[in-house]
């Protein structure tokens, strides 16, 4: 009797252990495409400050360096990320950022343009060499 309830459970308990895993590669690739693109809004921000003057060509091109890295890690964890919807989805978020701004009354955006270089170089940092020289 013991041996018919083990495998019942075997049987429900594998059954659960697999939607378990399924939930949690989708709730893995959400994850991924949120963050991903959080950073290509940061990268859209950068971009938007040197036209501004509030950073400059050297910044940019570090931050599309530094972007570039990011890709490669999160593609490389995920295929399937839709980098286009990303990207367009970013530049909403930076559109809405910098709203608040205005209308916050900030005349200055030097400090959040900064800001937002520096978490791409970080991120960069983090997720590993790129591909100069090695």
């Amino acid at each position: 009797m013991m041996r018919l309830g083990a495998r019942r459970f075997g049987v429900c308990g594998m059954l659960v252990a697999g939607a378990a895993l399924w939930g949690a590669q989708a709730d893995a690739a959400i994850s991924l495409a949120v963050a991903l693109k959080n950073y290509y809004a940061e990268y859209e921000i950068v971009q938007y400050c040197a036209q501004r003057a509030q950073l400059t060509a050297d910044d940019v091109a570090a931050a599309g360096t530094a972007m570039s890295k990011i890709e490669k890690y999160y593609f490389g964890r995920d295929e399937s990320l839709d980098k286009a919807h990303l990207i367009k989805q970013a530049i909403a978020d930076k559109n809405d950022s910098f709203k608040i701004l205005e209308r916050s009354g900030e005349t200055g955006f030097r400090p959040y343009c900064q800001m937002s270089l520096n978490e791409l170089l970080r991120k960069a940092n983090e997720v590993g060499p790129g591909d100069d020289g090695q």
